[in-house]
């Protein structure tokens, strides 16, 4: 009974995960319109709380060790239900509200991984909880942002965007019943930590590509993300369909991680992801049927070379502790990196008031993801 309810609240935890970041895009020109503000603006809404993520994947660890799980736990979920009411008041809250969410997600995605590994009694178990969390993670985003517009229609945006604190709320209320274990506390040293990520930066030229990588990645689909349903729009979709097809965006990304079971070599994966971004891209040009094709492959390729990215972090050493400090370093790093695509594109946006040198720029970026994927490859594939 008491692990059902501790999977509960892992599974409840996950629903908080993405919601309030990815389902705010498609309210994007609603908000510039209510609050006067500009596409850079409303692009920060994504871009504070990827710098967020990366100083997470670096300070949780730390925060979890000196605290434990269930007092994070709380701050984190209590911080999103307050964060996420007092967002839409103006645009000095909306940004601010949006840095609290940020760093309370930062926070529940490094307490998800750590939660699941207490709960799980074997290899399987683990494998199985985070397969459900990640289908949880990314089916209530995509149902968020498939209501976003059409709630907003009826109720005003304001209240659609303190909505999302609703899953926060039962997280928190079921947190206060559910008694999570302490960790036992470690002695590693804080600078110790960092110094060992700035060697590896240094002097490890696969992690500085696994970083670069994740990175690119990462930037290409929260710009993705953060814009999709303002070029759906101005190429002449209404607003509920660019919500829609931003939904249908994240939920065929659902299925992606179980590409990798099939296709085992990443040289083989990744002309497919290739040919994903291109089809994706030039199928933008077909009105009417080519924008549902355009969101289903960008959705589904972002989403397995995302997967690929965590599986090459994973698969890149036998040395576990490598694998961790490597992990970190591309998931803080990475991040950093990500975060400044949405606003890099949002201002290139507004200065040319046209989409066409923004889809030029996500192609170069693509193309750049792609090439530095096969470096990597055929790294990792000479030294195993």
């Amino acid at each position: 009974m008491f692990k059902n309810a501790k999977t509960t609240l892992i599974l409840l935890t996950a629903m908080n995960l993405r919601l309030a970041v990815t389902a705010i895009t498609p309210l994007f020109g609603t908000i510039q319109r209510a609050l006067h503000v500009t596409s850079a603006t409303t692009a920060l809404l994504v871009t504070i709380p990827l710098l967020c993520f990366a100083g997470g994947a670096l300070l949780t660890p730390r925060l979890h060790q000196r605290f434990g799980a269930q007092p994070l736990l709380l701050t984190s979920t209590g911080l999103l239900v307050i964060a996420n009411l007092l967002r839409p008041t103006n645009t000095f809250c909306l940004l601010i509200g949006t840095l609290l969410i940020g760093l309370a997600i930062a926070a529940l995605n490094v307490l998800v991984p750590i939660m699941i590994a207490q709960t799980s009694s074997s290899h399987a178990t683990t494998t199985r909880l985070t397969s459900y969390y990640a289908v949880t993670m990314n089916v209530v985003a995509a149902v968020g942002t498939a209501l976003a517009i059409p709630l907003a229609q009826l109720w005003g945006w304001a209240t659609v965007l303190r909505s999302f604190a609703l899953p926060a709320a039962v997280t928190l209320g079921v947190t206060l019943w559910v008694k999570l274990p302490r960790s036992p506390r470690q002695t590693q040293s804080t600078t110790a930590d960092h110094a060992n990520l700035l060697s590896l930066l240094v002097h490890d030229r696969t992690a500085r590509l696994l970083t670069l990588f994740m990175g690119l990645q990462s930037l290409v689909f929260y710009s993705l993300i953060a814009w999709l349903p303002d070029i759906f729009h101005a190429l002449g979709a209404t607003t509920t369909q660019a919500g829609n097809l931003l939904a249908v965006f994240q939920l065929v990304g659902i299925p992606a991680a179980l590409v990798l079971n099939w296709v085992t070599n990443p040289r083989h994966l990744l002309w497919g992801l290739g040919a994903g971004y291109l089809v994706g891209l030039l199928s933008l040009a077909w009105t009417g049927a080519g924008w549902w094709v355009a969101a289903s492959v960008l959705g589904f390729t972002a989403a397995l070379i995302f997967s690929l990215a965590l599986n090459l972090i994973a698969t890149s050493s036998a040395v576990v502790t490598t694998v961790a400090h490597r992990s970190a370093l591309a998931q803080s790093v990475g991040y950093l990196l990500a975060a400044t695509g949405p606003v890099l594109l949002g201002q290139l946006h507004d200065v040319t008031h046209t989409w066409f040198p923004v889809l030029g720029l996500f192609l170069l970026l693509m193309g750049l993801t792609i090439g530095l994927g096969f470096r990597l490859a055929h790294r990792l594939a000479n030294h195993h």
